[in-house]
């Protein structure tokens, strides 16, 4: 180790994106991945800071994004020319027929030619190779070796874009699809998803870093009118705690639904003792933290009424009551 020369980890977006390593970006389909490394590809080639929130201190660099799945003219371009990409810094490979793969020298030609600071694969599956087995170890590290040694010989960051598998169980490793060695490989994993409970919002999740602490989830909206990707805020949440704020609303939703339908028929006057209509829910076995979040659904208000010893909490359905 005396012989060895010490290197400072240099970034291209601290601390999601190292530069000579690779980073694993996943997701569901639809959720938004390749809109958002068409956003990333549009700061790298511009210089401009990613979600408007980290300094990006280096000059316009170049992009060479490779994809099996979607067009250039037709889906990336649009997509990056509306967060702003300079494309002139920015070369696609359209490989239709998965001609390519993470050992072919054509690669490697490309950056001698282009100079990238950043490689994108979309989808990293298509560029395995047909004739290895994603789920064996020993086969995909021994060709996934070929681009960890390329982003390292000319520091280049790449980013492998990947699906998630489709049982939708387990943890953020655990859901990657093939072999957990390909999560090995890399030094850094981002996790795409949707915030339960809201469409359109979108998380981006730190879920693995080997090279520094691990960034905020980044919250964030896929808006074409307003540079694309539109930063919206940070939060400590991972994708596990989302995975399961998203289970827990699946198993609420029935009971939430039924206690709600058993509100509208106990109260035919939307209007009912307050007293009453919680000890009439407990004894039908609803719980309170149930019966609450139906209350609220059904815009119930609670309205206090009498004076003194004689005041009373009423359960009011305002459309109900204003109808009878």
């Amino acid at each position: 180790m005396q012989q060895v020369e010490e290197k400072p980890i240099q970034w291209l977006f601290h601390p999601y994106i190292p530069k000579g390593k690779i980073t694993l970006c996943a997701a569901y389909p639809g959720v938004g991945k390749t809109y958002l490394l068409c956003y990333i590809a549009a700061c790298v080639s511009t210089g401009k800071p990613f979600f408007n929130s980290t300094p990006f201190h280096n000059d316009p660099g170049r992009v060479i994004y490779l994809t099996t799945e979607d067009g250039a003219g037709d889906t990336l371009k649009p997509r990056m020319r509306a967060c702003g990409a300079n494309m002139e810094n920015i070369a696609t490979v359209i490989d239709d027929e998965a001609s390519l793969t993470f050992d072919s020298p054509e690669i490697e030609g490309f950056v001698k030619e282009f100079s990238p600071d950043l490689i994108i694969f979309d989808p990293f599956q298509s560029y395995i190779g047909e004739n290895v087995e994603m789920n064996a170890a020993n086969k995909t590290r021994s060709v996934l070796n070929h681009i960890v040694a390329l982003a390292e010989k000319y520091n280049i960051a790449i980013v492998l874009i990947c699906h998630f598998n489709k049982n939708q169980k387990g943890d953020a490793i655990t859901r990657i699809i093939g072999s957990t060695d390909i999560v090995g490989v890399c030094r850094s994993y981002l996790a795409l998803g949707t915030v339960p409970g809201n469409k359109e919002l979108r998380y981006m999740s730190h879920e693995k870093s080997s090279l520094a602490h691990k960034g905020l989830t980044v919250l964030f909206e896929i808006n074409p009118e307003e540079g694309g990707i539109k930063y919206v805020d940070t939060t400590q949440y991972t994708m596990d705690d989302y995975a399961s704020m998203a289970s827990q609303t699946k198993r609420q939703a029935p009971a939430l639904e039924e206690c709600k339908d058993f509100i509208m028929r106990n109260m035919p006057e939307g209007k009912r003792l307050a007293k009453e209509m919680e000890e009439l829910l407990k004894a039908n076995s609803f719980s309170k933290g149930t019966y609450i979040n139906a209350k609220k659904a059904l815009n119930i208000i609670s309205k206090k009424e009498g004076y003194l010893d004689n005041t009373k909490w009423y359960w009011v359905l305002p459309k109900r009551q204003s109808e009878n």
